[in-house]
Parts: C-alpha cells; structure tokens; sequence
C-alpha cells in the first residue's frame, strides 16, 4: 500500500501538469483523503461487501450473513 507521501508526490505532480491552480495544502488533502479510503479498502469487512452483487442492498446483507454463518458453523 503506497505511503501519504507517496500518495503527496503523485497528486502534486499530477496538479503541476494539469491543474497548477490547485495549492499546494488542497493537493495534501487529496493526498491524505486517497490515502485514508485505501486504507479502509483493504478492511476484510468492506470486501466481502463489494464481492456480492445482489440487486438490493438487503438482499445483499443478507446473502454476507448467510455466508458468515455457513463459515461459523
């Protein structure tokens, strides 16, 4: 997973070539906010969220519940 500063030289890089207008400290937010959403991405939790495609939320939740009883049991 790439760092905050990592995170930092890609946005100011990208905002030196396409959007020089953007400061400096707006483009350190983005940085921490890209940073802080991958960081929730790796949670176990969310990804067994995104992995079923179900027509309706509920029906979603309860499919990942369904399933988390069948690992339990």
């Amino acid at each position: 997973m790439p760092t905050l500063t990592a995170y930092e030289n890609r946005v100011l890089a990208y905002r030196d070539e396409n959007h020089p207008h953007i400061g400096k400290r707006t483009a350190k937010t983005i940085a921490r906010m890209l940073c802080e959403r991958q960081a929730r991405m790796n949670n176990e939790d969310l990804e067994r969220i995104f992995t079923h495609s179900d027509p309706t939320p509920k029906q979603a939740f309860r499919n990942i519940e369904d399933a988390a009883k069948q690992v339990a049991a």
